[in-house]
């Protein structure tokens, strides 16, 4: 049974003339919806502890992710648990103290981080960026390894591609990425934007996936 605690505020019931309590808050211990999900491990998944390999002084053990796409790894802290249920078809994250804060802020997280991991080795992870303005485009060079981005400027900028990340550059105002590391094509797809944000005036910018932005009018001295 989770224990709950009980704010109340003093009030006066005209007809009663009695005191009654109402209450107004009330908040559970804590316990994390995302935490409990389980993790449903396809049948080309496999996971490992690599308990040989422990990092002592951060208290670290390694968990292999390893898929048809390829392998990842994720740092498990000692304080988790991981327990594979339903003939190994789902992978439940527990911490051993829900109540301290530190395995409370990462329950959440290390089932997110093992998740994305879980989707990369199985499916890849996969974003579409939009070149919306006159003249906004990307260039895939030859090599396969740069992007040439020009975006309202005299020149290009180049950007490498990271490693485990391929480019697609199916048209010039539209480059796909992909990888099986969520991580690296995110903040890949990030530095990008981050060139020319979308900008609320005139639409013009860099979106990512279906990103959308409300549009303002325009200032009038």
């Amino acid at each position: 049974m989770i224990p709950v605690r009980l704010f109340s505020s003093r009030a006066v019931c005209p007809r009663q003339n009695a005191i009654v309590l109402r209450g107004f808050c009330s908040s559970a211990s804590a316990f994390s919806h995302i935490g409990s999900a389980p993790v449903f491990i396809p049948d080309n998944v496999q996971l490992m502890l690599d308990v040989c390999n422990t990092d002592e002084d951060r208290d670290m053990t390694p968990l292999i992710v390893t898929g048809p796409k390829g392998k990842l790894q994720v740092n498990v802290p000692s304080f988790a648990r991981l327990d594979l249920v339903d003939n190994g078809k789902k992978l439940e994250v527990k911490v051993a103290d829900s109540e301290v804060k530190i395995q409370r802020q990462m329950w959440g997280t290390l089932r997110s981080i093992i998740n994305n991991q879980v989707t990369g080795v199985s499916e890849g992870h996969v974003v579409i960026l939009q070149f919306v303005g006159t003249g906004y485009r990307a260039e895939l060079l030859p090599s396969g390894r740069q992007v040439s981005v020009k975006v309202g400027q005299t020149g290009t900028t180049l950007f490498d591609i990271p490693e485990g990340v391929t480019a697609l550059n199916p048209q010039p105002t539209r480059l796909v990425l992909e990888g099986i590391d969520k991580q690296v094509v995110k903040q890949f797809a990030a530095n990008i934007r981050a060139l020319r944000p979308p900008e609320p005036y005139k639409g013009k910018g860099i979106f990512v996936n279906n990103e959308t932005i409300k549009m303002k009018d325009k200032k009038v001295k």
